[in-house]
């Protein structure tokens, strides 16, 4: 039997596929485990509903990487600087000062450049196959081809590339770690499920980003790209802004201050000089050459090559920073917080025991972001001879 090529159960994502028995499923949805869609019905549905995959970041074009090196107010008044030393009469000066902005440019937009390239052949190099049934035959295709009807064919090892429910199944386990945070392997099944379910809880299902641990199985696929659940995750990721690294913020708090204290300094040179009775032109000259020696026309050169300096060596280290600021934010970085918690959980983690500089150990009690627990230091020993508070390789 065929599966039938009607769209109207189709068209729209459901969230119940986990509370269907399977007659029903198969029944409600027109699929065919044994035989799958047809090409036709599957290059018809891939157009309608786009590619298994996340939409990555737009790739900016080559002009707006360049004009984004020039955001940051130290530039601008690098900009004032060159333009008034222009008007002046100092064109070698305002020569002088455009170069080393453009150069901070192009350094800049190189080194983007490079790690956009890196991300790139990472990604192309990452590309996930699948074995699914297609016509009654089994294919291996790209993740991102697969569609919602389709028939997986999963075994131990393999990666689930898309949410999809369980038709068949033979001890069946799979590692939900990167979605629920639990360590354990999850044993699938096939028996229908209660509506209000939990996520972690729905065991007839499996869900892209997880990775079959053990057994095989048969799953009919019902949601890709970004109505996975993975997907919707990554979705609401896209609407956070970026913020900015402390670098940025105290070059912008730097550039602030100092075009306050130019332009003080301008009306006080000028204020004095008029004050004096000098010509104005020749005062105004003065007060503008005094504003623009203020500006330090070689700090956005010498940010930008650190940072360059730094994205290279860990790019050696297998470490690809896509956005030059953030280096300094990675090698600011002085305590790294991690469990196993996952996106599903209430992520919410509670330090335990510290250790001091001086081999000090002190237990802290209580749980979550509640502000209620003690800080004790354990009774019989406070240093590195009560081997049970420090790894010997720490004594």
């Amino acid at each position: 039997m065929a599966a039938n090529d009607s769209t109207s159960t189709v068209d729209k994502p459901e969230q119940n596929f986990h509370h269907d028995s399977l007659v029903e499923f198969f029944a409600k949805r027109a699929v065919d485990p044994d035989y799958g869609l047809s090409s036709e019905e599957a290059t018809r549905r891939l157009e309608r509903d786009g590619p298994n995959e996340l939409p990555g970041a737009k790739r900016k074009p080559l002009w707006k990487v360049v004009l984004s090196q020039f955001a940051s107010p130290l530039i601008y008044i690098l900009l004032v600087a060159a333009a008034a030393a222009f008007f002046m009469g100092h064109r070698g000066d305002s020569v002088v000062i455009l170069v080393v902005v453009f150069i901070n440019a192009i350094i800049g937009a190189v080194q983007e450049g490079r790690a956009e390239r890196s991300m790139q052949a990472l990604q192309r190099l990452s590309a996930l196959r699948t074995r699914i049934r297609r016509g009654g035959d089994e294919i291996e295709i790209e993740a991102s081809q697969l569609v919602r009807g389709d028939v997986m064919l999963l075994a131990a090892g393999d990666a689930v590339l898309a949410d999809a429910r369980i038709v068949e199944e033979a001890a069946l386990e799979t590692s939900e770690a990167a979605l629920t945070g639990e360590s354990l392997p999850v044993r699938k099944q096939l028996d229908p499920l209660p509506e209000e379910t939990a996520l972690p809880d729905r065991k007839n299902m499996v869900y892209s980003g997880t990775h079959v641990a053990a057994g095989r199985g048969v799953a009919v696929v019902v949601a890709t790209g970004l109505d996975t659940e993975v997907g919707k995750i990554a979705h609401l990721t896209t609407s956070a802004a970026d913020p900015k690294t402390p670098l940025e913020q105290r070059i912008d708090q730097f550039g602030r201050y100092l075009v306050v204290a130019a332009i003080a300094l301008f009306v006080l040179v000028l204020g004095i000089g008029m004050l004096r009775g000098l010509e104005f032109f020749d005062v105004f000259m003065v007060a503008i050459s005094q504003m623009v020696s203020m500006v330090p026309e070689g700090l956005p050169v010498a940010v930008t090559i650190a940072l360059a300096v730094g994205m290279q060596r860990m790019a050696k280290r297998g470490a690809i920073v896509r956005r030059l600021a953030a280096v300094e934010t990675l090698g600011s970085t002085s305590v790294i917080c991690s469990d196993k918690t996952g996106t599903l959980t209430r992520n919410e983690m509670t330090v335990t025991r510290v250790r001091l500089a001086d081999g000090r150990i002190v237990d802290v009690e209580g749980s979550g972001y509640t502000p209620d627990g003690e800080l004790t230091v354990p009774a019989k020993a406070t240093r590195c001879d009560d081997r049970r508070y420090l790894p010997e390789n720490l004594c």
